[in-house]
């Protein structure tokens, strides 16, 4: 029970950080109508207004979190 619910949470953490962020970069795509700024959205800074910094934080970290459950995952159930 615990392992399937270890997998769902993963599953939607992942999926939904890599959504969030895609939302992110296309907002800020559109807004600014520069879309080399989102190749360097990655490593350098480009001005972001609120809501699409707040879009792409949130979906990092969703995808983190889906990281490191996936990491608990297969430390606990290997196979």
């Amino acid at each position: 029970m615990l392992e399937t619910s270890l997998k769902i949470a993963e599953i939607i953490l992942i999926a939904s950080g890599l959504l969030l962020i895609t939302k992110s970069v296309f907002q800020y795509g559109t807004r600014t109508r520069d879309w080399s700024g989102v190749v360097k959205m990655f490593y350098k800074r480009v001005s972001m207004n609120v809501a699409e910094y707040k879009a792409y934080r949130l979906g990092v970290s969703a995808f983190v979190l889906g990281v490191l459950v996936r990491i608990v995952n297969l430390t606990l159930w290997p196979f």
